[in-house]
Order: C-alpha cells, then sequence, then structure tokens
C-alpha cells in the first residue's frame, strides 16, 4: 500500500466516524483528556485562598473596586478592569471551586465550537478534526484546564472570543465579544480579529480588497459597537470611580527584557500553525493583495510588540489564536481540499509532537516546561528504584 493510499485510508477513517451523532463533543471529549495526559495540569496549586483569589473576590463584592491597596508594579493590580469572572460570581454567588469547574466546561466546549466553526468553513470534517486536534496541544486550548493559581481566566476569553466567531446574531456577537474584553485586555485587542473574520467570511474567491474591509456588515458593525461600548464605559469608571490599570512592569522597558526569549515566545503561540500563515503569505504575495498584507502585519506586529511588553509572552500571544479561522477562510479560496488536509494534518503533527512550553520572562526556564502524566509516572518509578536501592 503506498503512503497516499494509507493517507486516504486514515481520512477515510477520521470521515466515517465524523458521522457518529453528537462526533464533535466525543471529539472534544477525547482530545481534552489526551491533553490532561500528554500535559498533566498542576492540580498541586490549587489554593482557593491565593492573594489572586482574594482580589478577585474583593471585586465580586464591589466591582467598582479601584485596588488601590495593591502595589501598582503588582500583576494583581492590573485586574481592575478585568470584571466578567467577578461579575459571574457575583450573580451566580459561585465559589472558586465553581469557577474551575466552569471555566473546565468552557474549555471543553472551545474545542467542540473550534470543531464547528471550522466545518462551517470548509465543510469537512477530516480537516476540522486536524485543527480542533492541533489547538487543544496550544495554550490556547489547555489553558482553561491549567488555571488553579494565577486566576488568569483566559479560558473564560477564549472561548468568548471563539463564540463571538460562530455567532450568526448580531446580539450574540456583541454580547460573546462584550464578555471577552472585560475578561482581559487583551482579548479586547483581540475583537480586530473578530472583526476581520466578519468581514471576508462571505466574500467571493475573487481578491481581498480594500473595498471587502470598509464594507461594514451587521456582524462587523456589532464588534465595534462592543468595543466603543467597552471603551466608554471604562472611561465611565475610570472618571467616576478612580479605576485605572497601572504600567508598572509593562511597557518598552519590559521588551528589553523579553527580547532575548521572544523569539521562542512567538514560536509557542501558534506552533505549527505558523505554516498556514507562511502558505497564506505566499498567496497574498502572488496575487498582489497588498492591503490585505498589511492588515496582517499590523495584527501580528500588534501581537508581538503587546507580548513583548509584558512578561507572560505565550500566554498574551495566545490571543492571536483566533487568527487561524481567518487564515482557514483565505486558504480555503485558494487550495483543494485534499491540499488543505495535507496542510492541517502537519500543522497538527508539528503542534503535536512540539513540547509544551510556557514562555515567561520572569520564569525560571525549568518551569516552562509543562510535564507529561507519562514523565512524572517514570519520575515516581525512578524515585521507587533509588530509594528501594534498586537502582543506584
Amino acid at each position: 500500500m503506498t503512503e497516499n493510499a494509507t493517507v486516504k485510508k486514515f481520512y477515510d477513517w477520521v470521515e466515517i466516524k465524523s458521522s457518529i451523532k453528537f462526533y464533535p463533543f466525543y471529539l472534544a471529549l477525547f482530545l481534552v483528556i489526551c491533553s490532561v495526559v500528554f500535559v498533566w495540569p498542576r492540580y498541586d496549586l490549587i489554593n482557593t485562598h491565593s492573594v489572586a483569589w482574594n482580589t478577585v473576590i474583593i471585586k465580586s463584592k464591589d466591582l467598582t473596586n479601584s485596588l488601590t491597596y495593591i502595589p501598582s508594579g503588582s500583576w494583581l493590580a492590573k485586574k481592575v478592569f478585568r470584571l466578567t469572572v467577578p461579575v459571574i460570581m457575583k450573580v451566580t454567588h459561585l465559589t472558586p471551586i465553581g469557577i474551575f469547574i466552569l471555566q473546565s466546561i468552557l474549555g471543553y466546549l472551545l474545542i467542540v465550537f473550534s470543531y464547528k466553526l471550522c466545518y462551517r468553513i470548509l465543510k469537512d470534517s477530516v480537516s476540522s478534526t486536524f485543527i480542533a486536534a492541533g489547538i487543544i496541544f496550544l495554550y490556547f486550548g489547555r489553558a482553561s484546564f491549567y488555571d488553579f493559581f494565577c486566576c488568569w481566566f483566559d479560558g473564560f476569553a477564549y472561548f468568548f472570543i471563539i463564540m463571538a466567531f460562530f455567532c450568526r446574531n448580531s446580539i450574540g456577537i456583541f454580547l460573546f465579544s462584550t464578555l471577552a474584553a472585560w475578561t482581559d485586555e487583551r482579548a479586547f485587542i483581540a475583537l480586530s480579529i473578530v472583526f476581520l473574520f466578519h468581514q471576508i467570511i462571505n466574500i467571493s474567491k475573487s481578491p481581498i480588497k480594500l473595498k471587502h474591509l470598509i464594507a461594514l456588515n451587521n456582524k462587523s458593525i456589532a464588534v465595534i459597537f462592543a468595543m466603543a461600548f467597552y471603551l466608554i464605559i471604562r472611561l465611565f469608571l475610570q472618571i467616576n470611580y478612580g479605576m485605572h490599570t497601572p504600567t508598572g512592569g509593562v511597557g518598552l522597558a519590559m521588551l528589553k527584557v523579553t527580547l532575548p526569549v521572544l523569539t521562542i515566545g512567538i514560536w509557542t503561540f501558534l506552533e505549527g500553525f505558523w505554516l498556514l500563515l507562511i502558505v497564506t503569505c505566499f498567496f497574498i504575495i502572488k496575487n498582489k493583495e497588498y492591503v490585505f498584507f498589511v492588515v496582517v502585519l499590523i495584527i501580528l506586529s500588534v501581537f508581538f510588540v503587546v507580548s513583548g511588553c509584558v512578561t507572560d509572552i505565550t500566554r498574551s500571544g495566545s490571543y492571536l489564536v483566533p487568527f487561524i479561522f481567518v487564515l482557514i477562510i483565505y486558504l480555503n479560496k485558494k487550495i483543494q481540499l485534499y491540499e488543505l488536509r495535507r496542510l492541517f494534518l502537519i500543522c497538527f503533527i508539528i503542534t503535536f509532537l512540539f513540547p509544551s512550553v510556557f514562555v515567561g520572562a520572569d520564569w525560571k526556564m525549568t518551569a516552562w516546561f509543562q510535564s507529561s502524566l507519562i514523565i512524572l509516572l517514570f519520575r515516581h518509578m525512578i524515585d521507587y528504584l533509588i530509594n528501594n536501592n534498586i537502582l543506584h
């Protein structure tokens, strides 16, 4: 059997499996289990009485608390405008454990709707399976299952962004865009990708021109309204309650610190999916779609600079991951389905094989790498052999 025949047989097997009712839900469950096994969560860091959790609880009790008692250089002081989870806690009376559970559920649904979104674009279950499988092995896909200590709540923001893509109703797009923006400032920046997505998703196979980017539709207008609403309410809170985000530890001075590790940090944003960008740029240049090229360049530059101006490089840059769906829309108009399948499979394989790395400029390099369950079991086995004088 030739290699091509083997690959085709594998595609056929995936296609057969995808015909099962509720396939996206079964697939997401399988992928989440694989993710947890290969990158074991730090359950030992669960502490619902940590300083980070105390800050979130204080905000849930008083949403207009300016957190001025926290030193301006502390990352906790930057939670002042991150109100989505505190509001959820206030309304639902969920405990920190309840928020853990809710975020895990949203992390699972993130994979489900990533598959569904890809399928809506490509109408191909095989390609959608590879995309969903690749995403779960990015920080973007597994963040919901690992945030036990810092209360970053990226899992909430990532889910809301994907749902802002997925919704066809303008009200839903506005709602999810708003929830994302109030979860983290980086999600507000990522709304530019949501806007671009809704601008180009329905264009024909003709090259993307300036008119496609400025002729607004109801969905992209909903994103603009969400961004404007966020800025207006934020300004209101700043003027009336003295709320503001401290800039300590953020900016060009931090970029100077992060530059030595920024390259590997940028790689961890998309890992294997950077291949999609390379192929996209090839077609953009070939077709002389310079307006779209400038847009892509601006988005990338913003995320590179933003992620370099903070210490948690991987986390910040992972808000770029939704851009994958913009690239999928573009490539679907340029490449045959069998070529897309091969491209997405390669992206998944690279992402799966690359170790789980979280680049933080102020972390020790040994803390960048997360262990799998298999590695942990081997380490315990070696400790047992040494402690019992079986292995010296």
